[in-house]
C-alpha cells in the first residue's frame, strides 16, 4: 500500500508513519511524508502515485485544500484523508466540498486507523455515513425544494459530502443519476396533487418545479405514457 502523509509539523508526519507501520506492516507499506504542499506535489509529480493522501489543512504557505483540490484534479483515484482537531467541524466540511473523502482526528488514534483502511473492506466511514444519516436527509432536502431547480451541487453541499463522491454513491444507493430521481420524483408528487380537482394542471407544474405547464406534461408523458389531464380521466378524478 502507498500512502503519502502530509504535515507541516514532521513530528506528526513521523507519528502516523509509525502507526501506520504497526497495521499494515513495514515490508507491505511505501509511505512517504511531506512538511508543504509545494514538497506533497513534487512527490506525487516524480514518486509512484499514493492509494492514499493523508493531509493536515492548516499548514504555512499554501493550504490543506489547495492539495485536496489539485489531488482532486490531477489524480482522482487517489483517496484523501483530512488531519482534525475535534473543533475543526467547519474546515472539515470545507474539505469535503473540496473532495475529501474522510477524515482523522487529531492524535491519530491506531484502531480508528486500522478501522479505516481494513474494518470497513476499503469503504470510508463517510461512505456508511452517506448511506444513512445520507441519504435519507438528501431525499428530505429533494423533496423540501422541489418546487425549483436543484443542483446536485446544493445537494452535497446539504450533507458536507464531495461532488464526485456524492455523485457516485447517489447512483449505487437510489439507481439514478441525480438530475433522473429528481425527475421522477416530481412526477411522483405530481400524482397524488393530480388527485385533487382543484388544482389546475398549471399551479401543479409550478410547485414541483417546471417552468411550463407544457413541460410538464412532456414529462409527465415520458415517464407514465399519458398526459396528465389523461391520467386524470383514468383516474376518475372530477374536472370542471
Amino acid at each position: 500500500m502507498k500512502i503519502l502523509v502530509v504535515d507541516d509539523d514532521c513530528l506528526v508526519c513521523k507519528n502516523v508513519k509509525s502507526k501506520l507501520q504497526r497495521i499494515i506492516g513495514p515490508d507491505k507499506l511505501f509511505c512517504q511524508t511531506a512538511v508543504s504542499v509545494v514538497e506533497a506535489k513534487l512527490l506525487l509529480q516524480n514518486e509512484p502515485l499514493p492509494d492514499i493522501l493523508v493531509t493536515d489543512l492548516n499548514m504555512p504557505g499554501f493550504s490543506g485544500f489547495t492539495l485536496i483540490k489539485y489531488v482532486k484534479e490531477h489524480y482522482p483515484e487517489v483517496t484523501i484523508y483530512v488531519l482534525s482537531g475535534y473543533d475543526d467541524y467547519q474546515l472539515v466540511r470545507q474539505a469535503f466540498l473540496s473532495g475529501a473523502d474522510d477524515y482523522l482526528l487529531k492524535p491519530v488514534d491506531v484502531e480508528e486507523l486500522r478501522e479505516k483502511l481494513f474494518h470497513t473492506s476499503g469503504k470510508s466511514r463517510t461512505e456508511s455515513a452517506v448511506k444513512d444519516f445520507q441519504f435519507e436527509s438528501v431525499l428530505s432536502f429533494i423533496d423540501e425544494n422541489i418546487s425549483r431547480d436543484i443542483t446536485m451541487d446544493e445537494a452535497a453541499a446539504s450533507i458536507a459530502i464531495s461532488y464526485n463522491y456524492f455523485s457516485r454513491r447517489f447512483k449505487e444507493l437510489t439507481g439514478y443519476s441525480f438530475p433522473e430521481y429528481v425527475n421522477r420524483r416530481r412526477i411522483e408528487l405530481s400524482k397524488a396533487y393530480l388527485q385533487d380537482p382543484s388544482l389546475k394542471i398549471a399551479d401543479i407544474a409550478y410547485k414541483i418545479g417546471y417552468h411550463s405547464p407544457s413541460t410538464f406534461s412532456r414529462a409527465f408523458r415520458k415517464y407514465e405514457g399519458c398526459y396528465p389531464t389523461d391520467y386524470r380521466r383514468i383516474q376518475n378524478v372530477p374536472t370542471e
